[in-house]
């Protein structure tokens, strides 16, 4: 939208101004001497409106250097104004920002209820995005991801990132199992946001600049509520503890036939655990009330789906994948 006249349209309120100033018409009495349009007369009123130079109880010209010294004395009081809150911000950040504080002083906690804030804190989460200066570290267990849920944090990753963050992601082993995650973890990683996955992820949470967190309130019930920490030594202790499980962690690519992998079955997920537990086939077909055969085919189709080469094996790798879990 123009901020003043537009040059063309501009030379009408400037007809109508002269004459009304030469011949000391009102303006409705000039408009009708120069036969304007009743379009050209209200765009040329408000001009002469914005430019000071109507008095708008008589619709007559006023004086342009009382108008021009008008407008100066504005300008100068914003200017003044925005001197003022320059010189406030600068203080602010030069003599007041670095001094210390009692560590208990420095820590500040919000809890956020769910489902009942979960709006706010996902506001303060874009907000936490677009004040990170240098790094954004997240920790994922499965979820119910949904391809909006992923778009929108996709699309914030993006935006944090454009400002030169650096973003890496800890995701269950066992996500990789979803097609969708997959799909998504692709994506991140043309992104530039570095991905690893680890058989266990002990609870939900994102650190921004190692200086605040948001952390699940219970890693077991996501209802229970978020906490969002910021400042002191706890958000420190967070950060460490999510590096301890980063260098523990593993690239997708490492994790053996992950990418090809798809939920298992009950029957499937329950010869695992009896695999893992050393179990013969017979023992596992008595326990399951299924035939030895039907257990032997199953342990092969899961030694090859793991890429193992031995019972053992197959049993090391389903726990190094996460497929041993619950949840």
């Amino acid at each position: 939208m123009d901020g003043g006249p537009h040059p063309a349209k501009g030379s009408v309120a400037r007809s109508l101004y002269a004459r009304m100033q030469e011949r000391g018409e009102s303006l409705p009495e000039a408009a009708e001497q120069l036969s304007l349009a009743g379009a050209d007369i209200e765009l040329a009123r408000d001009q002469l409106s914005q430019l000071n130079l109507l008095d708008p109880e008589t619709q007559t010209a006023a004086d342009v250097a009382a108008a021009l010294n008008r407008s100066l004395q504005s300008s100068h009081r914003l200017l003044d104004s925005l001197v003022e809150q320059h010189v406030r911000t600068a203080v602010l950040a030069k003599h007041y920002l670095d001094l210390p504080r009692q560590a208990d002083s420095r820590i500040h906690v919000e809890f956020f209820s769910w489902p009942a804030r979960s709006e706010h804190l996902s506001k303060r989460i874009d907000e936490l995005a677009e004040l990170t200066e240098h790094e954004v570290l997240g920790m994922h267990p499965v979820a119910a991801w949904t391809r909006e849920s992923l778009e929108e944090g996709l699309a914030r990753s993006q935006t944090t990132m454009r400002n030169g963050v650096r973003m890496r992601a800890l995701h269950a082993q066992i996500a990789l199992s979803n097609p969708l995650i997959r799909e998504y973890m692709g994506r991140w990683r043309q992104h530039g946001i570095e991905i690893r996955v680890a058989p266990v992820i002990p609870t939900r949470m994102l650190i921004y600049d190692r200086r605040t967190a948001v952390v699940q309130a219970d890693p077991e019930n996501l209802q229970a509520g978020t906490l969002l920490i910021r400042g002191g030594s706890v958000v420190k202790s967070l950060a460490a503890i999510y590096d301890y499980c980063w260098t523990t962690a593993s690239e997708p690519d490492e994790v053996p036939r992950s990418a090809e992998g798809g939920p298992l079955t009950d029957q499937q997920r329950a010869v695992l655990r009896m695999l893992a537990a050393g179990a013969k086939d017979s023992a596992i077909a008595r326990s399951m009330g299924v035939s030895t055969r039907t257990v032997t085919r199953l342990v092969s189709e899961l030694t090859a789906m793991l890429g193992a080469t031995s019972r053992f094996q197959a049993g090391v790798r389903a726990a190094r994948l996460g497929w041993l879990d619950t949840s």
